[in-house]
C-alpha cells in the first residue's frame, strides 16, 4: 500500500511547514551567530541537549577572548569547559583540531569567505574538516549570518523523515539532505530554516525515539509508520 503523502515537490514541503504553524507557532529568527561562533556550538551540539549545548558554547565563550585562544589551549582544559556535554573527551581534541585546521586552510579562524562560494563547495570545504559531518556543514551555511540554502538533518529530523516515508526506513542524513533539496525548489534558505525547526519539534513532541505518538501527530493520516502500523494491527485481529 502506498502513503497518501506525495512527497518529492516543492509544494508538498510547504504543506508540511504550513501544516505545523498551527502546532508549534511561529519560527521566529533568532539572532544569528557569525559562521565560525555557528561552527563550533554546532560541533559541540551533537546528541546533546539544546539547552545544555548552549550553555558550554557560552562557557567556552566566557573563557577565551577569541577563537584562536581556544585553539591554543591545552585539551583537558577545552574538556573541562564542555563538561556535561556528550563525549566531551572526544569533542575537546576534535573542536581544538577543527579550530586550527581551519586556521591553516583559510589563513585564519574565520568562514566569512564562505558567503563567495556555491553552498555545494562550502558544505565540502567544511567536511574535510575531521569530525565535520553534513549536519555541522549545513548548519554552518545555514544557521549562522551566512543564510545559505543548506537543509539541516539531525536526528529528530531523520527519524521523522524515514517514518514519513520520504526515504528509506535506512536512509542517512546525507539521503535525507539530498531529497529534501531536490523537493525544495524555491524555497529560500529562512524557509529550509523554519522547515528544519518544525520537523525538528514534531520529532520531539510527537516522533519520539522511544514512541511515535501516532494518535496525536498532526500527520497520522499520511505518515508510512502509521498506516504499516494499522495494517499489522488489523492482520494482527
Amino acid at each position: 500500500m502506498q502513503a497518501t503523502f506525495p512527497f518529492g515537490q516543492a509544494a508538498d514541503l510547504r504543506s508540511v511547514r504550513d501544516s505545523l504553524i498551527p502546532v508549534f507557532g511561529r519560527i521566529r529568527d533568532e539572532q544569528r551567530l557569525d559562521p565560525v561562533s555557528q561552527f563550533v556550538r554546532s560541533f559541540i551540539a551533537s546528541r546533546t541537549y539544546d539547552r545544555t549545548s548552549w550553555n558550554a558554547f557560552l562557557q567556552l565563550t566566557g573563557r577565551y577572548r577569541d577563537w584562536d585562544a581556544l585553539a591554543d589551549a591545552p585539551v583537558d582544559e577545552i574538556e573541562a569547559e564542555l563538561a556535561g556535554i556528550t563525549f566531551p573527551e572526544k569533542k575537546a581534541p576534535d573542536l581544538k583540531l577543527a579550530l586550527r585546521k581551519i586556521r591553516v586552510r583559510a589563513g585564519e579562524i574565520n568562514l566569512d569567505f564562505l558567503a563567495d562560494q556555491p553552498v555545494e563547495q562550502g558544505l565540502f570545504w567544511l567536511e574535510q574538516i575531521h569530525g565535520v559531518g553534513r549536519k555541522i556543514a549545513a548548519a554552518t551555511l545555514n544557521f549562522s549570518t551566512l543564510r545559505e540554502r543548506a537543509f539541516v538533518v539531525d536526528t529528530h529530523v531523520l527519524r521523522v523523515m524515514r517514518r514519513f516515508g520520504f526515504v528509506k526506513p535506512h536512509a542517512d542524513e546525507i539521503a535525507v539532505f539530498d531529497c529534501v533539496m531536490a523537493a525544495a525548489d524555491g524555497f529560500s534558505a529562512d524557509d529550509l530554516y523554519e522547515l528544519h525547526w518544525y520537523l525538528k519539534g514534531l520529532g520531539q513532541k510527537f516522533c519520539t525515539h522511544s514512541r511515535a505518538l501516532c494518535e496525536s501527530c498532526p500527520f497520522s493520516n499520511i505518515c508510512v509508520k502509521r498506516v504499516e502500523s494499522a495494517l499489522h494491527s488489523g492482520y494482527a485481529a
